[in-house]
């Protein structure tokens, strides 16, 4: 049976331990000494701090719990140093209110400080097994504490600025108060679980970011939960996490379109996420919890410190994880969200409402980021669909076309002065001469080896310029009856008949129903797609036009 081992989080904790050391700044006397230099700003990040003095004392404190499991390298006596230079700096750096900063946006920072109490109390309570036997780590530890106990006493009045910071804080409050009895912090855990989880009946967090955001507050929320017995916290963790199985592929990335933070559009593996399922099992067994930790563990091999931390604090080897329970196919619509989910062995498809941005197609390595439509017309020709619904059990985006006043179509004069100033908050003042609007569908059928998508204006203006746009993740070769090529970002290529195909190692994506009204390469308020490859399908309106989108493995 497949299993997380507890040997395997070993080498992953110590890989990130020397990483840690690599990163430090080792110049005695030098301000920040001890501190993580960020190769990419160029300065010594006080936030970073804290996760090297997680890493490094969890390192120390692993040997000493289960020596034979973990790796020779890195030697006691660099941990040692490397500890203590990374806690010293992260006193010194720690502001008079117990914060920290994050240099690229976060200054005395209560969210950040509750980010480093919850990765610091696992410290503390392993330390704590191990107190008569490590006289040498004590001193260190009690460094830990100071930070930990100033932190806490700093976020009962320090506040937030992001949803699930919330979360973050009220969790770290929960952790520490068990730590510290002596610090009173229910009043604020209590002021926070007051406002209500924003986890809604689909599962969705106000942020919607299943690349980031999502782990930190299922973690949370779950930390919340075991400490103080929150049910609504529970509950809301084991919506998000049973909505994230539907939102993660087969290769363990997850499906950020309709994120509202910095993942949107990104395709990667969530690895925090492996942890917080592992936390939901514990809370709500469920087989497929076990397996997406599998999933995510395998591909992301992230957080090593936390699985590592979880598993010693559990006292287990070896989390054993069912196989053939997950990934598994579906057909889901979440309508409050506007999304519709397709997943049949490797192949992933999503559709989305509210945005640009209507389809994004995953198939093993090969990947369509983005599909758009659009006509060049008025500067609402873009298709946003209003509406996503099932129809006849299948889904079909609907737009109307609407989205600014009085267009499209031409204002009248009024006949008197118009302020400069004024000029477009009063357009809808003026009595216009109206264009019907560019209403639209793109429907949907599942195929045996792919999908079908038609195309459909419903309303609008003939002879309008228009295109289907598929936006490939760069890295392909394309591929037709005549032509094989490798093309780079920023590129546009027209399939003006026939059969394309995008071919990524194995993995081959292949589209049916080349159209070539028009060669506008980049036709008028269309978005531009300069990190992708683009193929373009082009038409003038009225348009009915079905394309089949196949996916196969080839040698």
């Amino acid at each position: 049976m497949p299993a997380i081992a507890l040997r395997d989080a070993m080498q992953a904790l110590f890989a990130s331990a020397q990483s840690c050391l690599d990163r430090q700044v080792d110049r005695p006397g030098h301000p920040d000494h001890g501190g993580p230099m960020n190769p990419n700003w160029g300065i010594v990040e006080p936030s970073g701090g804290i996760g090297v003095v997680a890493t490094l004392n969890l390192a120390l404190i692993a040997r000493r719990l289960r020596p034979e499991l973990v790796p020779v390298s890195p030697l006691d006596e660099e941990l040692l140093v490397g500890a203590k230079a990374a806690t010293e700096y992260l006193l010194r750096m720690q502001r008079p209110s117990g914060f920290t900063d994050l240099m690229d946006c976060n200054y005395d920072s209560s969210p950040d400080a509750g980010f480093a109490v919850q990765a610091l109390c696992p410290v503390l309570e392993l330390g704590a097994r191990i107190a008569g036997a490590a006289p040498d780590l004590q001193a260190l530890l009690a460094q830990v504490e100071t930070f930990c106990r100033r932190a806490t006493e700093g976020m009962r009045t320090g506040g937030f600025h992001t949803p699930n910071h919330r979360w973050v804080i009220a969790a770290a409050l929960a952790r520490a108060g068990r730590l510290f009895p002596d610090i009173d912090v229910r009043p604020t855990i209590d002021a926070y679980l007051a406002e209500g989880i924003d986890a809604d009946e689909e599962g969705f967090f106000i942020e919607r970011s299943a690349g980031v955001y999502d782990a930190i507050c299922d973690r949370s929320l779950l930390m919340i939960w075991e400490a103080v017995g929150h049910e609504p916290s529970r509950d809301a963790a084991r919506r998000n996490l049973d909505l994230g199985l539907q939102l993660l592929n087969a290769d363990g990335t997850t499906e950020t379109g309709l994120s509202r933070r910095q993942d949107y559009g990104q395709r990667s593996v969530p690895p925090a996420l492996s942890l917080a399922y592992l936390m939901g099992h514990r809370v709500h067994p469920d087989p497929r919890y076990l397996a997406a930790a599998q999933l995510l563990w395998d591909r992301g091999r992230g957080d090593g410190a936390g699985l590592a931390a979880f598993m010693l604090a559990a006292n287990v080897d070896r989390i054993e994880t069912p196989s053939g329970v997950f990934p598994y196919d579906y057909a889901s619509l979440f309508p409050a969200n506007g999304l519709w989910r397709y997943r049949r062995g490797d192949l992933s498809v999503s559709l989305f409402r509210d945005v640009t941005r209507l389809l994004t197609l995953t198939y093993g390595e090969a990947e369509v980021a983005a599909l758009k439509i659009s006509q060049s017309y008025f500067g609402v020709g873009n298709f946003r669909a209003d509406n996503l619904a099932l129809v006849d059990g299948q889904p079909v985006l609907t737009s109307s076309g609407v989205q600014i006043t009085h267009r499209p179509g031409y204002d009248q004069p009024t006949g008197q002065p118009v302020a400069r100033t004024t000029f477009y908050t009063h357009r809808g003042q003026r009595d216009w001469r109206q264009l019907p609007a560019c209403a639209s569908e793109l429907s949907l059928v599942p195929d045996d080896d792919g999908v079908v998508l038609r195309y459909r204006t419903l309303a609008g203006f003939p002879g309008v310029t228009a295109q289907m746009a598929f936006d490939f993740a760069p890295g392909g070769q394309w591929e037709t009856a005549d032509t094989c090529l490798r093309p780079l970002a920023g590129q546009v290529l027209f399939l003006k008949q026939g059969r394309g195909a995008m071919r990524y190692g194995h993995h081959v994506v292949e589209i049916d129903g080349g159209a070539a009204a028009h060669r506008m390469w980049a036709m008028r308020d269309a978005e531009t797609a300069p990190a992708h490859v683009r193929i373009l399908l082009t038409f003038t309106t009225p348009v009915d036009h079905t394309v089949r989108v196949r996916v196969r493995r080839e040698p």
